[in-house]
């Protein structure tokens, strides 16, 4: 073990460069220690290493360089010209494979990473290269190996493994190589036999996908599994999963639904009934799609892999309530039982004795957004809370500061059509600040009430005159002075009243108060990391019963907020209501140390967080031309991020994680400012990576900075 740690040191600090040596070094260590998941993974590691320093040589440039025009096709492109690529590719696949075999320690890296480098070997097109048959053969070769070694590793990696990466596996369905694409569906099939509960949910937009190939492809999954139980006469699982199809066309249609009247808030349906009882289906929320780590990796088949415990649904509930927002998203019902009374018929279409409560959905149809990005976030997210909690050095603060993300389920159903995981006990974070007051202040006053806070009126003309004069005259001094005096002055902050208010125990109130100090400090790093946008009021929720915060709509990520027309120019949100709730410290005090503590993680743990995202990146069937934002309605040909523009964003995020500062104000290119004030001497500064803490010092600056609040869509609300 020394020899291995000393090899990956060796590594690291770059002191031997003779991959020879290298690599006789970790086969020592794999000879020595035979069933060692670390020597294999450090090993592809490596090989992964020398691949991507091929391919940046191969393109003519430096390993610190990088082109934007640079993208995946000139990378396959390179790929299948150079023979040493496809072995570093072929090699280092199998490494990955054979460390996943022995253990799961690291399958958030591993696995992803896997499936990465075949999905690319394989999606070389053959017939676009030179008509040099000894590099189409050599290519062709290549991508049979890497087919065969993926097709061995189906049966020797668990499925559960393979569990945690369906989201890339589905997407990858259609894919151009035809034995890559019957592999993928192979391994989404023994992966559905095994947990065909809980699959299901994961697989149900193919089914109902507007492409006809993806939805037969689906169909046929289903359907072959279906008749492997009916074969091993377990028809309840089989009857379940041909039963699938109906409910998931019926809750298709309730989201896509659109009442007569427009102003109704609720109307009663006909409710689902199917040769399979409701109460067979998994119910799909977090606490029962969610693998239990410790499960997977203890290497143990014989272990279940999800909790035992969760309440299963006996009925829905006849009325289904509309919400108010624009897209008019439904609200549903379903009472739950415990899974020893879920045989119960389901008599009583209302809450009975036997029920144990009730479990909300919301049904969404996006005209504009993907919702499949949304549940490609609460994956990372999940993810992320993983890496929070089990830390290891200084891990002990990361648990005492009890930091960690509020998540929740995102089925995709279709396209378009999905269903969300009620957060109960929340309201917006607009909402909340109208609801505050303060009790010493005038009792006729504008500043003792939230309403005039939140509310449009004065504020948005105060705001938008406050704008002019930077985006007519140039001067942001006097935009920032005029945000200050017009805005914030004559409305000062409520939210600490609040929580003074909804918890009158003082116990309570310090803790709900911490928690949301807390969960602020962690969405502000990890919202930073991958570029999220759109935080606007209603964006962020509180929840009522504790004061933890909760992010929702993750439509505008990866920096997509600085291509709207008034682009977001902060790293996260952090108005004056939020500082006046932290306490007499504001950012100096809990929040500071917390998004310290967070970033520090997640800066140590940067390899396991990019070997997630980058397959977000990479997913070809997001439509990343697809936006929902305010912003951009009439504006999507001008705004919208492409996918070159989305896969580039992983190298923006990279550096985040290596403490650069990188997130650039597209306004200073586009307004001349005449205040006296010049950018051009601060292009240097974005490329010098910081310490931790000042990476958060200059994240908090740039957040609390009027010069950058006022450059924001009015929309968003900067004085709330």
């Amino acid at each position: 073990r020394r020899l291995l740690q000393a090899t990956e040191w060796m590594v690291q600090s770059g002191w031997i460069q003779e991959t020879k040596i290298i690599r006789q070094r970790f086969r020592a260590c794999q000879n020595i220690l035979t069933n060692c998941e670390r020597a294999h993974f450090s090993f592809a590691k490596y090989l992964q290493s020398l691949l991507e320093a091929r391919l940046l040589r191969l393109s003519g440039m430096g390993t610190n360089q990088h082109s934007e025009t640079y993208d995946d096709k000139t990378r396959l492109l390179d790929i299948g010209h150079d023979t040493l690529c496809q072995n570093y590719m072929l090699e280092a696949m199998s490494e990955f494979g054979k460390a996943l075999e022995l253990s799961q320690k690291h399958i958030y890296q591993a696995l992803p990473r896997l499936l990465s480098m075949w999905f690319d070997l394989t999606g070389v097109c053959v017939g676009r290269m030179e008509k040099d048959n000894s590099l189409q053969s050599s290519l062709q070769d290549s991508q049979e190996k890497a087919n065969n070694l993926i097709s061995h590793l189906i049966d020797k990696v668990q499925p559960c493994s393979f569990y945690t990466a369906l989201p890339q596996l589905i997407a990858h369905i259609c894919h151009q190589h035809e034995d890559t694409s019957t592999i993928v569906t192979s391994i989404l099939k023994r992966v559905l036999e095994k947990y065909p509960r809980q699959a299901m949910w994961a697989l149900a937009w193919l089914r109902h996908s507007a492409c006809a190939v993806r939805s037969s492809m689906g169909d046929e999954i289903f359907k072959s599994t279906a008749k492997k139980f009916q074969r091993q006469e377990n028809m309840d699982v089989h009857d379940l999963l041909m039963d699938s199809r109906s409910l998931f066309k019926y809750l298709i249609d309730l989201a896509k639904y659109k009442p007569v009247k427009d102003k109704t808030n609720s109307f009663s349906v006909k409710l689902w009934r199917g040769s399979s009882p409701l109460h067979a289906f998994v119910p799909p929320i977090k606490a029962a799609l969610s693998v239990s780590h410790a499960s997977i990796e203890a290497n143990d088949r014989s272990k279940d892999i999800f909790p035992k415990q969760v309440p299963r649904m006996r009925a829905f509930h006849k009325d289904i309530q509309l919400m108010s927002s624009k897209a008019r998203p439904k609200r549903i019902t379903v009472f739950a039982v415990q899974p020893e009374y879920a045989d119960t018929p389901a008599a009583s279409y209302e809450l009975s004795n036997q029920d144990v409560g009730e479990i909300h959905f919301l049904l969404k149809q996006e005209a504009k957004g993907d919702l499949r990005k949304d549940a490609r976030v609460q994956d990372l997210n999940n993810v992320i809370n993983r890496i929070l909690a089990g830390a290891q050095s200084g891990a002990h603060v990361a648990c005492q500061r009890r930091l960690h993300l509020r998540t929740f389920s995102v089925v995709c159903l279709s396209e378009d059509c999905g269903i969300l995981e009620w957060v109960p006990n929340t309201d917006s974070f607009r909402n909340i600040v109208t609801k505050s007051y303060n009790p010493q202040a005038p009792r006729h006053s504008r500043r003792r009430r939230g309403t005039n806070l939140a509310d449009f009126g004065y504020l948005r003309d105060a705001y938008e005159k406050a704008q002019q004069f930077y985006f007519k005259r140039g001067n942001l001094k006097k935009a920032a002075l005029m945000f200050e005096k017009l805005c914030l002055q004559k409305y000062p902050p409520l939210l600490y009243w609040w929580f003074v208010h909804n918890f009158p125990n003082p116990h309570a109130w310090f803790e709900a108060r911490a928690r949301f100090t807390l969960s602020a400090s962690v969405w502000s790093a990890v919202g930073h990391i991958i570029g999220l946008g759109d935080r606007h009021s209603e964006n962020i929720l509180i929840d009522t019963a504790n004061g933890e915060c909760v992010h929702v709509d993750f439509d505008c990520i990866f920096n997509k907020g600085l291509n709207l027309p008034r682009p977001e120019v902060i790293p996260f949100r952090l108005t004056v209501n939020m500082i006046d709730a932290f306490g007499p410290t504001g950012t100096e005090g809990t929040f500071k140390g917390s998004m310290i503590s967070t970033m520090s993680t997640l800066r140590k743990h940067r390899d396991t967080l990019l070997s997630v995202l980058e397959p977000f990146v990479k997913d070809p069937v997001i439509d990343w031309k697809r936006n929902k934002s305010k912003q951009e309605r009439g504006n999507a040909s001008k705004t919208h991020i492409n996918l070159v523009a989305a896969r580039r964003s992983i190298k923006v995020i990279e550096e985040r994680l290596h403490g650069i500062y990188n997130l650039r104000n597209p306004n200073f290119l586009k307004y001349k400012r005449t205040d006296g004030v010049s950018h051009d001497d601060e292009d240097g500064i974005h490329e010098l990576p910081l310490s931790v803490e000042g990476q958060i010092h200059r994240m908090i600056a740039e957040a609390t900075n009027n010069e950058n609040l006022v450059q924001l869509y009015v929309g968003w609300m900067p004085w709330v």
